[in-house]
């Protein structure tokens, strides 16, 4: 494998710590939380922190535990799939490199994705930023420059986890592609594509759950509609495109099947009319034909569906919990 090809370093970090990237996320957070609470009862003095400004640097706390730790588990998620995939992909050395590189990344394609996201940071704080100079120091309060450095650490591991999220689906959708024929009538084997989009998808959904809580705050509603088109494209792909390669596949199985019924159609109908065959062939042979039809290009059974819509609710919901605890916050701080 090529030098410039690395294992992330926040992965190597999680790795080395016991438990899950979600429960590592959490105490992550809490741990951000409480030197940030200890921080601003020790050293908050100068200019007086307002309840907005305490509010958002909580949000970006979660934010930074959350988009490090879904990062992780993009990764350690596509790595699994890969692996489960082995039984039935082509193991010659061109696919046996991508299987290799899965969550392996460019080091500099890491770093210029992480950039982007800071100058997506960048454009958020000029955007939102009243009645001060963001970038003054001396005018900022203490909960305000936590959010300037915490906005940069979220906007880099968000800028990473898009990046890597689109590179791995696509070494998916290709390794699909090594697959040398598929049955029709089992397309379990190909779950583990399935349950990464899912995953992907939940992934993007959860980030966005988290960024909707500014709309709870004055001046952010032009800026999230803005982050939730680009959220909801990135949800999309993360969804459809490990499977674009086993879509394929399976669209080609369809078109063998089609050819293969039509032929046989032809010789029960040409044996039918010389009395030596039955109808019941034919009948058969156009039940399989509808079976066939009723196959999904996209291998999506009506569960996976329904997971992907319940989805969709988890940032309305996230809306209303944030809205109760901002109501928390303003009593236990006002």
């Amino acid at each position: 494998m090529p030098r410039s090809y690395v294992t992330p370093w926040t992965l190597r970090f999680y790795r080395t710590l016991p438990g899950s990237p979600m429960w590592i996320g959490i105490s992550f957070a809490a741990i951000l939380l409480l030197v940030f609470l200890g921080c601003r009862f020790l050293f908050d003095g100068g200019i007086r922190s307002s309840p907005g400004d305490f509010r958002l640097t909580i949000i970006h706390i979660l934010l930074v535990a959350y988009s490090a730790s879904a990062y992780v588990y993009l990764l350690s998620a596509a790595t699994r799939a890969a692996t489960d995939l082995a039984p039935v992909i082509n193991h010659e050395p061109q696919w046996q490199t991508i299987i290799d590189r899965v969550g392996t990344h460019l080091w500099w394609g890491l770093a210029c994705a992480g950039c982007l996201g800071i100058l997506v940071d960048v454009y958020a704080t000029v955007n939102t930023t009243q009645d001060s100079d963001p970038w003054v120091w001396q005018q900022t309060s203490f909960d305000a420059r936590w959010m300037r450095v915490l906005g940069v650490l979220f906007c880099w591991w968000m800028g990473c986890f898009l990046y890597v999220l689109v590179v791995e689906s696509m070494r998916l959708s290709q390794l699909a592609e090594s697959i040398g024929s598929i049955d029709l009538l089992d397309l379990s084997p190909y779950q583990p594509l399935i349950n990464q989009g899912l995953t992907n998808a939940l992934l993007v959904v959860g980030a966005a759950s988290f960024l909707s809580l500014f709309l709870l705050e004055p001046g952010f509603v032009v800026l999230m509609i803005q982050i939730s088109i680009v959220y909801a494209i990135f949800a999309w792909i993360g969804l459809m495109l490990p499977l674009h390669g086993i879509r394929s596949k399976i669209r080609a199985a369809k078109e063998e099947e089609f050819a293969w019924c039509q032929q046989e159609l032809k010789v029960a109908r040409t044996r039918l009319k010389s009395g030596v065959g039955e109808a019941q062939s034919i009948a058969e042979m156009i039940a399989y034909r509808s079976i066939v039809e009723n196959i999904r290009n996209w291998p999506f059974d009506s569960p996976s569906l329904t997971r992907f819509l319940l989805y969709l609710l988890i940032p309305i919901c996230s809306m209303i919990g944030g809205a109760l605890v901002e109501r928390g916050l303003d009593f236990f701080f006002p």
